[in-house]
């Protein structure tokens, strides 16, 4: 389907950004709110890091963990590591200790890499180490380890190398014809693989990373004022908060954008159709899971498209693409089967798992080449005649959540481990569009009280992120099962269950809002009432234990923006409750 390309001639990411800052060493390459870096700025300080680190022992095979926010530190402190010789593995900073120690532990990653580090290498004097050569990366050195949702209870380490990354960045170099022009807005978090090619895909075309605030990335204002401000040309984006944005007036005035990239959420042909009836720009859909190099199909968006859904496209080079059933035979063109992926994409397996890398990671039986192998993606796909694929859904209980990847069976584990809960069940929300999640628990006795909400919530947020905390908790009398035993998580998700409320709001609803006091807080008691779909609502409700999660809120934020109240999305997840709000938002 591709051309076949040599392994070992494929470039590493410090080579190809050192062949671009040779080329002009005066441009600027990264910018933040606060300072911004030439390529040569950025190649002395991040050599001067990786320099640092060698000298604590790191070197090639060697993992060493990041955990910062997003500013152009960050960008010295992966490039420096990539220039040690070594994988980097980033910690959500917002994540609890327990998840990052347990990653930790699990990469065996014994240098956390901070702001302070990078400081001091931005400081250092030059001395007789500074002398000596860099060790050359290879395309075949592990390039990153970002860990995903597993099914069996713990997250599961996804080693990428170089080359997968350098093929998709040259790929995307020439495809998209990116330049010195480009100016792209670094907003993706980076425990999440679409981060990196906003990252690096800058560097090796002589554009420049504009890195977004901390927080940033969840705040619709934040974003077109950023673009704006900043001239951002290319935008990535998931289709959930695309539609935020196409729903603002003000989306329109962002003159400078050439192309918005969507991807981790199906984009569909509503969202295709209102996004070029407002916007002359290009709009490309993404797919490719964790396990292949970020990307391994895309497809350039056109009003014109004779398709009824978006296609998720075709193959980028290198990349090989088959359908096939679960005996791996293939399936005839125009019928439903599951996506394989092989070629240059696809990862090394998962870190120290050699069971889940046998499962997931499958020789190719139709290759020539004995060593080629393929990621079984579990996702359902169609082949059409003229070579383009639509994606039609998944062949297990797998989650999106506003485009992060969920395996239910992690949270799943996690509710079990809390006193007094028999069984527990994760489904999506039925009605969130961007994939909340609802849990169901069933208590071991009939009749058995069940936990505090609060405490179920605490227990859940000290060991799984936020995104992965479910908007909803119910109680259920039972599981149904299927003649084969397995749960039936369509019937369980229309069975008779009761919602787990605050034990604040177990008062009669006659009485919910006699706490209400301010003007401004009935008001924004009634826009969460309309925003949630509840009837009542009290002042020190939290907004999210009432089933909001951060697409939601940002429709409560925008419908309270009409009615004079200014609320950030990062106000809305510190403060929480109507009472916090409404003392501390600034009215218009």
């Amino acid at each position: 389907m591709n051309d076949p390309l040599c392994h070992d001639i494929l470039p590493s990411i410090p080579a190809l950004f050192t062949s671009q800052m040779e080329r002009d060493s005066s441009a600027v390459a990264a910018v933040d709110e606060h300072e911004q870096l030439t390529y040569a700025e950025l190649d002395l300080y991040s050599t001067r890091l990786a320099l640092a680190l060698k000298e604590r022992g790191v070197g090639p095979a060697g993992l060493v963990a990041v955990r910062m926010e997003r500013s152009v530190d960050l960008l010295i402190a992966l490039l420096g590591i990539l220039r040690a010789g070594a994988g980097y593995v980033p910690l959500d900073t917002e994540a609890p200790n327990a998840r990052n120690d347990l990653i930790l532990r699990q990469s065996g990653a014994e240098i956390v890499v901070s702001k302070a580090d990078v400081a001091e290498a931005r400081s250092r004097v030059p001395g007789a180490a500074d002398e000596f050569r860099l060790d050359p990366v290879s395309s075949s050195d592990v390039m990153y380890v970002l860990y995903t949702s597993g099914t069996t209870g713990t997250p599961k380490g996804v080693v990428l190398e170089h080359g997968g990354i350098a093929n998709l960045l040259v790929w995307m170099r020439r495809t998209y014809s990116f330049t010195a022009g480009n100016r792209i807005l670094q907003k993706t978090p980076y425990t999440f693989d679409a981060s990196v090619w906003e990252f690096f895909l800058p560097l090796v075309s002589g554009g420049t990373v504009v890195f977004a605030e901390p927080g940033g990335h969840r705040d619709p204002d934040y974003l077109v004022d950023a673009v704006r401000r900043h001239r951002i040309t290319d935008l990535q984006l998931v289709p959930s908060m695309l539609r935020h944005l196409m729903s603002r007036e003000d989306f329109a005035s962002c003159d400078s954008l050439r192309r918005v990239f969507c991807g981790g959420e199906p984009l569909t042909r509503d969202d295709q159709d209102r996004f070029f009836a407002a916007r002359s720009a290009s709009l490309v859909n993404l797919y490719g899971p964790t396990e292949t190099s970020v990307q391994a199909l895309t497809w350039t968006c056109s009003a014109e498209d004779p398709y009824a859904s978006v296609p998720i496209g075709r193959p980028v080079d290198n990349v090989t693409v088959r359908v096939l059933d679960e005996g791996l035979a293939e399936v005839p063109v125009g019928e439903v089967g599951e996506l394989h992926i092989g070629g240059i994409a696809v990862a090394r397996g998962y870190l120290g798992d050699s069971e889940r890398t046998a499962r997931s990671f499958v020789t190719d039986p139709h290759s020539t080449d004995p060593s080629a192998r393929l990621y079984r993606t579990g996702d359902l796909v169609r082949q059409h005649p003229d070579g383009v694929f639509e994606f039609l859904g998944r062949r297990d209980d797998q989650i999106k959540v506003n485009g992060q990847r969920v395996e239910p069976g992690e949270i799943e584990t996690v509710l079990r481990g809390y006193p007094g809960v028999a069984d527990a069940a994760v489904l999506p929300s039925p009605a969130s569009r961007a994939g909340g999640l609802v849990a169901y628990l069933r208590m071991p006795a009939v009749g058995q009280e069940p936990p505090a909400l609060a405490d179920l919530r605490r227990h859940l947020a000290d060991r799984l992120p936020q995104y992965m905390i479910p908007t909803q908790i119910r109680v259920t009398g039972s599981f149904p099962y299927s003649a084969h035993g397995k749960l039936d998580r369509k019937a369980l998700a229309e069975s008779p269950s009761e919602p787990l409320v605050p034990s604040a709001r177990q008062a009669a609803d006659a009485g919910r809002q006699a706490d209400l006091g301010t003007e401004a807080e009935h008001k924004l008691a009634e826009i969460w009432q309309h925003t949630l779909s509840t009837d009542a609502v009290g002042v020190h409700d939290d907004f999210f234990e009432l089933g909001g999660d951060s697409m939601t809120g940002l429709v409560m934020i925008a419908h309270a923006r009409s009615q004079g109240f200014t609320i950030t999305p990062r106000e809305l997840f510190q403060l929480r409750t109507i009472s916090a709000l409404a003392a501390t938002c600034a009215r218009g």
